[in-house]
């Protein structure tokens, strides 16, 4: 026999009197509708993310990498979306995507930097899984993007600059004529100083439109 507090509604009819009565345990009641709910708001989620992987707002930019205009469609999905913030966030917490000013930035920093941020984004597109390239096509040129930015933005400037600055200048550093001057004033003395930093402004504009376009995947502005 069931005990009054498992019971969830109880209907009694008195014959006599002709009235229904209805008892109901108002604490498994409430239990119910809170599940009912949490149930209904979960599935509210699923069906809108799942709307947001279908019903994408492709994005096309021309972009100039590397002396050629290539077009690229970048599609607003989830997993688009959270690898372009990723890049985005990299860019414009170093000295990729904010301007260089050249009597200021010391060049051996700006290297770091974007040594470090062709590591991370090698990671990123590392961490694109086959199951993604496979099942969502429309990050391949996202893909693409990321890696011509590496093999046609960062890289050319680096394989003919960045080794052999590094070595001239940590030489220089320890010369007894360079003691007490700045970074800045010694690494105006590098033979090639005019044309590294011409090509470091053109990879540090490009950088800065890069980030642009980024933001453009993640907000859709």
């Amino acid at each position: 026999m069931l005990s009054p507090e498992s019971i969830i509604i109880d209907v009694v009819f008195d014959w006599d009197k002709w009235v229904l009565l209805i008892k109901m345990n108002m604490v498994i009641v409430l239990i119910f509708i809170l599940v009912y709910l949490l149930i209904k708001i979960l599935i509210k989620r699923i069906k809108n993310k799942n709307n947001a992987q279908t019903k994408v707002i492709p994005v096309e930019f021309t972009y100039k990498v590397g002396g050629a205009s290539i077009k690229y469609q970048i599609i607003r999905n989830y997993t688009n979306i959270e690898v372009a913030h990723k890049i985005y966030v990299e860019l414009i917490t170093r000295k990729a995507a904010i301007e260089i000013e050249e009597d200021k930035d010391v060049i051996q920093e700006v290297y770091n930097s974007w040594y470090n941020l062709f590591k991370i984004t090698r990671d990123e597109l590392k961490q694109i899984t086959g199951d993604i390239l496979s099942n969502n096509k429309t990050t391949n040129d996202l893909e693409k993007l990321l890696t011509d930015i590496l093999n046609k933005g960062l890289r050319p400037h680096l394989t003919e600059y960045q080794a052999n600055f590094k070595k001239w200048y940590s030489e220089e550093l320890e010369k007894s004529e360079n003691f007490g001057m700045s970074p800045q004033n010694i690494q105006k003395k590098f033979p090639e100083y005019k044309e590294l930093v011409a090509s470091m402004r053109n990879v540090n504009r490009l950088l800065i439109d890069y980030s642009k376009q980024l933001e453009r995947v993640i907000r859709d502005n």
